[in-house]
């Protein structure tokens, strides 16, 4: 990849956002010692407290919220109505058994809004908006 100049620039181009933007971590075990080289722009948030952190967040003018991974943070995130959107990729491999995407609480409903492929690539991504219950 370093000898594609497109590339490269990209993940340039991510590493100085990254380097910029706040970020907020859950977790009940990292100290502000294990977010080197961002402790200034990072924050932890104990996991009891992750929906309040969130809810402050959306209640904040300014971009987009993004959250990585955790798939118990994201759910109970998506029942307690802080999500607006899901992106999901789903990859070429086919598994008979595993850990399922949802929780076993109601999920609300999703409404397909995209789908995307990258060129060279067998990964799709969907793009999902929560559905408010009132629609």
């Amino acid at each position: 990849m370093a000898a594609n100049p497109d590339v490269a620039e990209l993940h340039r181009e991510t590493g100085q956002r990254n380097n910029e933007i706040q970020k907020v971590v859950v977790s009940d075990a990292l100290t502000p010692d294990d977010t080197a080289p961002w402790t200034e722009t990072t924050t932890i948030v104990p996991r009891a407290d992750a929906r309040q952190a969130v809810a402050e967040l959306k209640d904040q003018p300014g971009k987009d919220i993004l959250m990585f991974g955790s798939r118990t943070l994201w759910n109970d995130l998506l029942v307690a109505g802080l999500v607006d959107e899901l992106h999901l990729m789903v990859g070429a491999t086919v598994l008979g058994g595993g850990t399922p995407a949802f929780g076993a609480a109601p999920v609300p409903p999703l409404r397909l809004v995209n789908t995307r492929r990258r060129d060279g690539s067998d990964n799709l991504l969907l793009r999902y908006e929560v559905v408010s219950r009132d629609e």
